[in-house]
């Protein structure tokens, strides 16, 4: 018991770098946290008690606000990608790993899925293997990746991102996989990436060809 309460009081004495700074530099720190580095602020058992009375509030802030892009997406899909979405957060204080394959979103749910990635500092896995959102859904994807620093696993296998279905049917573009290639060049967290059946053709293929030359962290 004297262990217990000598290990508490160590994890409350405030570090002599924290001693000296004031509350409004601490609340700085601690919202910089909140918005960059989320799973960092809410693990705060080993900050000091000022420290986690000026953060708390501020990392609920943020678990608030991307909870609600994720219901807000979630009212966009509808459905049983809906259904997924609002179970993982009941069970989940946030949302780390997202899997909605098979759902049939479409490019408009990609777009609500990617509107929820913008900020969302904690999902490190999303799944949205054969959801059919084409090359639209595609492009909106790849422009929330180019401001996403957490993001590490992402299968968009089986979309139609370049317009074609699986037997060659529909129109040819390369609007959604270079915005996904253009997205790579930038994003240096995401190291797996799966395209499989996605009819990318040559020009798809050259372009990411080029984005994997700027590209030094995907691996798979």
């Amino acid at each position: 018991a004297d262990a217990a309460k000598a290990m508490d009081a160590e994890l409350d004495a405030e570090p002599p770098c924290l001693a000296d700074l004031n509350d409004d530099l601490l609340r700085k720190i601690a919202s910089r946290l909140a918005e960059s580095d989320l799973a960092s602020a809410v693990a705060l058992k080993r900050c000091s008690s000022r420290f986690k009375d000026l953060a708390t509030p501020l990392v609920a802030n943020a678990v608030s606000r991307i909870n609600t892009k994720w219901r807000d997406a979630a009212d966009k899909i509808g459905m049983k990608g809906a259904a997924r979405i609002r179970g993982g957060l009941e069970r989940n204080e946030v949302l780390t790993t997202l899997a909605l394959p098979h759902n049939n979103i479409g490019a408009e749910g990609a777009a609500a899925i990617a509107e929820a990635l913008r900020g969302n500092a904690v999902l490190k896995s999303l799944n949205l293997h054969r959801n059919n959102i084409g090359d639209k859904g595609a492009a909106a994807i790849g422009e929330a990746l180019r401001g996403n620093a957490v993001l590490t696993e992402l299968n968009l296998g089986s979309n139609q991102l370049c317009g074609l279905d699986r037997y060659g049917r529909g129109t040819y573009s390369t609007a959604g996989i270079t915005a996904l290639t253009e997205a790579l060049q930038v994003n240096g967290v995401l190291t797996d990436l799966d395209l499989y059946d996605n009819k990318i053709g040559d020009e798809g293929a050259r372009a990411i060809g080029e984005a994997l030359r700027g590209n030094a962290v995907l691996t798979e």
